[in-house]
């Protein structure tokens, strides 16, 4: 426990953390709530398409959970990979990982202290959106004299635990990435491109190649939306932020490709400190 204590201390200490955490959330609720209901009030076109009533239907708060998760799998995803591999990453840069291993517990308790601290730290990042994402939804009912229901509230704790699990699958890819190049900038740039490039488009041109289209049912994205369609999501196709263009598969795939990852990543990362000079790349 006071690893834990002392790992929870060192990430809420980290400006990094609440960096990620406004830009991830501020980014949610404008992409999700302002900038569709901009388009409404204006009469503009958003994603190619003029916002009529149906769209302003989908910005009520019973919708709250089909609108907001759409942004786990795209932003989310990217801004926890970033902090996984910060959290980890910075140890390296810093030269700290050989004086806590000879000076505190074993290499795999402080690894599973910090992997269980980023699981903590994954919470607010769930938690933020849906907050502000209903305060934006119920501020866009009172503005348009609509009502403000509320979705099931079991509908909003499968949401609130999908999104925690696609995040962790993410987050654990970075610090295993940073576990492999000792190191941040390395597993921040091989992360961002992964996620947002080779795996967009692999499942853009899966639609024209069948050996891509099945690789890409195995990817991290892929099974993210995938898993939250199956919560009542809507996503918008391959265009704009937060737009998937590929094949989804079963929520239940989903969540084993998921919890597979995790598991694997995680483990393969605690192999590595457990067995490798833990010295920064110079």
């Amino acid at each position: 426990m006071n690893s834990l204590a002392a790992e929870l201390l060192l990430l809420r200490k980290r400006v990094a953390f609440w960096v990620l955490l406004g830009f991830w959330t501020g980014m949610s609720v404008l992409f999700s709530y302002i900038l569709p209901y901009y388009a409404y009030t204006n009469n503009l076109k958003f994603h190619g398409r003029v916002v009529g009533p149906a769209a302003l239907f989908l910005l009520l708060p019973q919708n709250l959970v089909s609108v907001i998760t759409t942004a786990f799998p795209f932003f989310g995803g990217t801004m926890v990979l970033i902090l996984g591999a910060l959290f980890m990453g910075s140890e390296f840069n810093w030269g700290t990982l050989t004086p806590v291993f000879t000076q505190r517990a074993s290499r795999m308790r402080v690894f599973m202290s910090k992997m269980a601290a980023i699981g903590i730290a994954l919470v607010p990042f769930v938690l933020a959106v849906f907050v502000l994402g209903y305060v934006a939804s119920a501020l866009i009912a009172w503005r348009e004299g609509q009502a403000q229901a509320l979705p099931p509230m079991w509908d909003v704790v499968k949401a609130l635990g999908a999104g925690w699990f696609l995040m962790a699958a993410w987050a654990s890819f970075g610090v295993l990435l940073a576990v492999l190049s000792r190191g941040t900038a390395m597993a921040i740039g091989l992360g961002i491109i992964y996620g947002l490039v080779i795996e967009g488009l692999i499942s853009s041109f899966g639609q024209q190649i069948d050996l891509l289209a099945s690789a890409s049912k195995g990817l991290l994205r892929t099974n993210g939306y995938s898993l939250i369609t199956g919560l009542g999501a809507t996503i918008t196709g391959g265009e704009g932020p937060g737009g998937f263009a590929g094949d989804t598969v079963s929520v239940l795939q989903a969540s084993i490709v998921l919890g597979v990852y995790v598991v694997l990543f995680t483990g393969i990362a605690a192999i590595i400190i457990k067995r490798r000079d833990v010295a920064g790349m110079s």
